[in-house]
């Protein structure tokens, strides 16, 4: 085995803007780390003999993801978990059991993380708004619907969630059935469209252009006070995008960042 620095490695994939190949990932370790192919291609095998990745097929080509075979820890109450691992969450954790997927939102990505941090503040550090008791919530590109379901496991009344990608529709409706979630979260195969919709917190993990594309559609669908979770920016591109809505009439409520990548949380003024 070489020696080498496991969350180095692993941080190669969360930082990656696109999925790496095998060949990709072992230039990356080689460049990360200095070694040579031969001994990178080692450490990647060392990551999979350790079930810290893992290969996945997609379209005809072979690909590396974190491994997704035990219960993680996001926040101080979610744990994502495979639907066929058993819990161990304690009483006060909350389960959201997903399944392994082509589909964004397994937990391993900075953005899913800081998305259900910004839900674990709303829900459960600072009290519960009076706009989030029982209300209602969207989801814009849900994805495999993990944002959805942790909206509704925590304490909303329902969420409707978006996806114009029919493979993530079909995994994200999967993944509501494996959580018992099917009358409260309603996956819709379409864009968001925001005719007579009120709602009382809107999630949109996208990436930047998207962001400010559909701002005014998330304005005119949040009742006053309503919040909103905006992730999947970059970290230099977070000033632009917290002006952008701020200058539209919503607040500041929370921010962060995690390996380049940013959260906001905001409220519509009243």
């Amino acid at each position: 085995m070489i020696p080498f620095d496991k969350d180095r490695a692993l941080d190669i994939l969360n930082n990656a803007t696109e999925r790496l190949t095998a060949r990709a990932y072992i230039r990356e370790i080689s460049r990360e780390f200095g070694l040579t192919p031969i001994k990178a291609k080692n450490v990647l095998k060392d990551l999979v003999d350790g079930r810290d990745v893992a290969y996945q097929d997609l379209y005809g080509s072979t690909y590396v993801m974190e491994s997704f075979s035990k219960p993680v820890r996001i926040t101080d109450r979610f744990f994502i978990l495979p639907p066929d691992v058993a819990s161990i969450a304690g009483p006060n954790d909350i389960d959201i059991r997903i399944s392994p997927g082509i589909s964004f939102g397994t937990g391993h990505h900075p953005t899913t993380r800081l998305c259900l941090a910004a839900l674990d503040r709303f829900f459960f550090s600072q009290g519960v708004p009076d706009h989030l008791r029982g209300g209602k919530a969207g989801d814009i590109g849900t994805g495999s619907g993990v944002l959805a379901m942790a909206a509704c496991l925590a304490g909303m009344s329902g969420c409707m969630a978006w996806e114009t990608d029919l493979n993530a529709v079909c995994e994200a409706l999967r993944n509501v059935a494996a959580n018992g979630l099917e009358t409260r979260v309603h996956v819709i195969h379409d864009i968001m469209r925001p005719k007579d919709l009120e709602l009382s917190l809107v999630m949109a993990n996208l990436r930047f252009p998207t962001l400010k594309q559909i701002a005014s559609d998330i304005y005119s669908i949040l009742v006053p006070g309503g919040y909103l979770i905006l992730s999947g920016a970059r970290a230099w591109e977070m000033d632009d995008l917290k002006k952008h809505y701020m200058t539209m009439g919503f607040s500041l409520d929370w921010e962060r960042e995690e390996k380049m990548w940013g959260t906001l949380a905001l409220a519509k003024k009243a």
